[in-house]
């Protein structure tokens, strides 16, 4: 409904072509407020704190299949949507929101950190691997630390890895 009202506003001939919308000029306040709706659905499907608390449940609740196709490929989803639709159409206001959105990050991944110590189980630390980092197990475990980094970085589907492929062919059908 969002990208319908974009298409709609402001032009003559209602258009969704991206590129036309990307040229198009937009008022300061009302790119802040679609950039915040926008910025709340994507976070809700990223997932970023504090509306990630679905997730978590989710994962212990869900069956091993619903678990990959979430974290394959739903919660990419929410960040790709972050980044192409309000980076590229409300580029003012993401340069509002930007330095915030940063510290929001960072302040993800020491939460994320912190919180992985309290869980019972590995599969339950294991739940929060999106939002957690692995600075410090290089050194006491060099060889778990390199698998470890090999399969996280297939994990997110990097160039070289085995899942990239599978996530570019979703993405360019």
């Amino acid at each position: 409904m969002g990208i319908l009202g974009i298409g709609l506003y402001g032009s003559n001939e209602p258009t969704l072509n991206f590129e036309t919308l990307t040229n198009q000029s937009y008022p300061v306040a009302l790119e802040i407020i679609l950039y915040t709706a926008f910025l709340i659905a994507f976070a809700v499907k990223s997932p970023i704190i504090p509306l990630h608390t679905w997730l978590p449940d989710t994962h212990g609740e869900a069956h091993y299949s619903t678990c990959m196709l979430l974290a394959g490929i739903l919660l990419k989803m929410g960040a790709y949507g972050l980044v192409r639709i309000n980076m590229e159409l409300f580029s003012h206001a993401h340069s509002i929101f930007c330095p915030w959105l940063m510290i929001l990050g960072s302040i993800q991944i020491i939460y994320a950190a912190s919180t992985s110590f309290g869980q019972r189980t590995s599969y339950d630390r294991l739940r929060l691997l999106y939002l957690d980092e692995m600075g410090g197990m290089a050194i006491p475990m060099p060889k778990i630390f390199t698998i470890f980094t090999i399969l996280s970085m297939a994990s997110l589907a990097l160039p070289g890895m085995s899942g990239f492929v599978a996530e570019l062919i979703v993405f360019l059908e």
